[in-house]
Protein backbone atom coordinates (compact mmCIF):
# COMPACT_ATOMS: atom_id res chain seq x y z
CA UNK A 1 0.00 0.00 0.00
CA UNK A 2 3.22 2.18 0.24
CA UNK A 3 2.96 2.03 -3.26
CA UNK A 4 -0.03 3.47 -3.95
CA UNK A 5 0.34 6.15 -1.24
CA UNK A 6 3.37 7.48 -3.52
CA UNK A 7 1.96 7.44 -6.95
CA UNK A 8 -1.13 9.14 -5.10
CA UNK A 9 1.47 11.87 -3.87
CA UNK A 10 3.10 11.57 -7.76
CA UNK A 11 0.21 11.43 -9.51
CA UNK A 12 -1.55 14.81 -7.41
CA UNK A 13 1.09 16.73 -8.90
CA UNK A 14 4.02 18.70 -7.44
CA UNK A 15 1.96 21.28 -6.05
CA UNK A 16 -1.23 19.58 -4.84
CA UNK A 17 -2.82 18.92 -1.52
CA UNK A 18 -3.77 15.59 -0.99
CA UNK A 19 -5.76 14.45 1.62
CA UNK A 20 -6.63 10.57 2.80
CA UNK A 21 -9.94 10.82 4.50
CA UNK A 22 -13.06 8.88 5.29
CA UNK A 23 -16.65 10.09 4.01
CA UNK A 24 -18.20 10.02 7.42
CA UNK A 25 -15.50 11.89 9.45
CA UNK A 26 -16.39 15.03 10.64
CA UNK A 27 -12.74 16.22 10.58
CA UNK A 28 -12.33 15.19 7.22
CA UNK A 29 -14.99 16.99 6.24
CA UNK A 30 -13.56 20.26 8.05
CA UNK A 31 -10.48 20.06 6.12
CA UNK A 32 -12.02 19.17 2.66
CA UNK A 33 -14.44 22.59 3.42
CA UNK A 34 -11.52 24.94 4.62
CA UNK A 35 -9.27 24.18 1.63
CA UNK A 36 -12.06 24.95 -0.72
CA UNK A 37 -12.69 27.87 1.10
CA UNK A 38 -9.43 28.97 0.34
CA UNK A 39 -10.06 27.90 -3.45
CA UNK A 40 -8.16 24.44 -2.80
CA UNK A 41 -9.74 21.54 -4.34
CA UNK A 42 -7.30 18.51 -2.67
CA UNK A 43 -7.13 15.15 -4.17
CA UNK A 44 -9.17 12.79 -1.90
CA UNK A 45 -8.90 9.53 -1.21
CA UNK A 46 -11.98 7.89 0.72
CA UNK A 47 -10.78 4.86 2.26
CA UNK A 48 -14.15 4.04 3.28
CA UNK A 49 -14.98 4.03 -0.29
CA UNK A 50 -12.09 2.47 -1.91
CA UNK A 51 -13.86 -0.69 -4.08
CA UNK A 52 -11.86 -3.09 -2.07
CA UNK A 53 -13.10 -3.05 1.82
CA UNK A 54 -9.90 -4.15 2.87
CA UNK A 55 -7.88 -2.01 1.14
CA UNK A 56 -8.78 0.92 2.92
CA UNK A 57 -7.32 -0.49 6.43
CA UNK A 58 -4.14 -1.34 4.91
CA UNK A 59 -3.87 2.23 3.17
CA UNK A 60 -4.81 3.32 6.43
CA UNK A 61 -1.93 1.30 8.34
CA UNK A 62 0.80 2.02 5.72
CA UNK A 63 0.05 5.77 6.30
CA UNK A 64 0.27 5.48 9.71
CA UNK A 65 3.72 3.32 8.99
CA UNK A 66 4.46 6.26 7.09
CA UNK A 67 3.89 9.31 9.74
CA UNK A 68 3.45 7.52 12.77
CA UNK A 69 -0.15 9.11 12.49
CA UNK A 70 -3.38 6.71 12.87
CA UNK A 71 -6.18 8.91 12.28
CA UNK A 72 -7.80 10.63 9.52
CA UNK A 73 -7.69 13.39 7.57
CA UNK A 74 -4.26 13.19 6.76
CA UNK A 75 -2.71 16.03 5.13
CA UNK A 76 0.08 15.98 2.65
CA UNK A 77 0.98 19.02 0.42
CA UNK A 78 3.70 18.74 -2.08
CA UNK A 79 4.74 15.16 -1.23
CA UNK A 80 4.92 15.90 2.42
CA UNK A 81 2.71 15.37 5.63
CA UNK A 82 1.51 17.90 7.37
CA UNK A 83 -0.75 15.86 9.92
CA UNK A 84 -4.51 16.03 10.51
CA UNK A 85 -7.42 18.61 10.53
CA UNK A 86 -5.79 21.21 12.77
CA UNK A 87 -2.31 20.85 11.05
CA UNK A 88 -4.28 21.67 7.91
CA UNK A 89 -6.30 24.81 9.57
CA UNK A 90 -2.61 25.64 11.50
CA UNK A 91 -1.81 25.60 7.91
CA UNK A 92 -4.06 27.70 5.79
CA UNK A 93 -3.81 30.29 9.04
CA UNK A 94 0.69 30.15 8.64
CA UNK A 95 0.27 30.61 4.82
CA UNK A 96 1.81 26.81 3.72
CA UNK A 97 -1.38 26.92 0.75
CA UNK A 98 -0.80 30.21 0.04
CA UNK A 99 1.18 29.36 -3.58
CA UNK A 100 -1.03 26.18 -4.21
CA UNK A 101 -2.78 26.72 -7.12
CA UNK A 102 -5.86 27.96 -6.91
CA UNK A 103 -8.84 25.63 -8.88
CA UNK A 104 -11.17 22.78 -8.95
CA UNK A 105 -9.25 20.87 -11.60
CA UNK A 106 -6.04 20.64 -8.91
CA UNK A 107 -3.83 17.48 -9.64
CA UNK A 108 -6.73 16.30 -12.13
CA UNK A 109 -3.97 16.48 -14.96
CA UNK A 110 -1.54 13.91 -13.65
CA UNK A 111 -4.21 11.25 -12.19
CA UNK A 112 -3.64 9.29 -15.69
CA UNK A 113 -0.23 9.82 -15.37
CA UNK A 114 0.10 6.69 -12.67
CA UNK A 115 -3.07 5.03 -12.96
CA UNK A 116 -5.59 6.77 -10.80
CA UNK A 117 -9.37 7.85 -11.68
CA UNK A 118 -12.21 9.18 -10.49
CA UNK A 119 -13.82 6.88 -7.70
CA UNK A 120 -17.20 7.88 -9.22
CA UNK A 121 -18.51 9.60 -5.62
CA UNK A 122 -21.00 11.88 -7.20
CA UNK A 123 -21.78 13.66 -4.02
CA UNK A 124 -21.55 17.67 -5.87
CA UNK A 125 -18.13 18.01 -3.96
CA UNK A 126 -15.78 20.40 -5.50
CA UNK A 127 -12.95 17.42 -4.76
CA UNK A 128 -11.19 15.50 -6.94
CA UNK A 129 -11.49 11.93 -5.56
CA UNK A 130 -9.46 9.04 -6.96
CA UNK A 131 -9.06 5.25 -6.70
CA UNK A 132 -6.67 2.71 -7.93
CA UNK A 133 -7.40 1.41 -11.46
Amino acid sequence: MTDFIQNTLQAAGPAAVVLFTKSYCPYCQRAKEELFDIGIAPVVVELDKRDDDDDGAEIQAALKELTGQSTVPSAWLRGQHIGGSEDVHQGIEDGIFDDVPKSATVGEEYADKSGVMPNGTDDGAPYNYITAK
